[in-house]
């Protein structure tokens, strides 16, 4: 069985992501707000989706 010749090095590409920019008088709620949030939501609808009370709670902590 021959040898396959190896292969050519390839480059590697920085991708960068776009830098975001936040609106003047707003900010990304940190993972305790949305945590003590979704807490008090559990809380007041007695339900167990966790999922569902955190998405919720950072929907409602980005509008504010």
């Amino acid at each position: 069985m021959a040898e396959k010749p190896a292969k050519p090095a390839r480059r590697r590409t920085r991708v960068t992501k776009p830098k975001v920019v936040a609106m003047p008088g707003s900010h990304e709620p940190t993972h305790a707000e949305i945590s003590e949030r979704a807490y008090f939501i559990a809380l007041e609808q007695g339900n167990a989706d966790e999922l569902g009370n955190w998405l919720r709670a950072e929907r409602e902590l980005a509008a504010a």
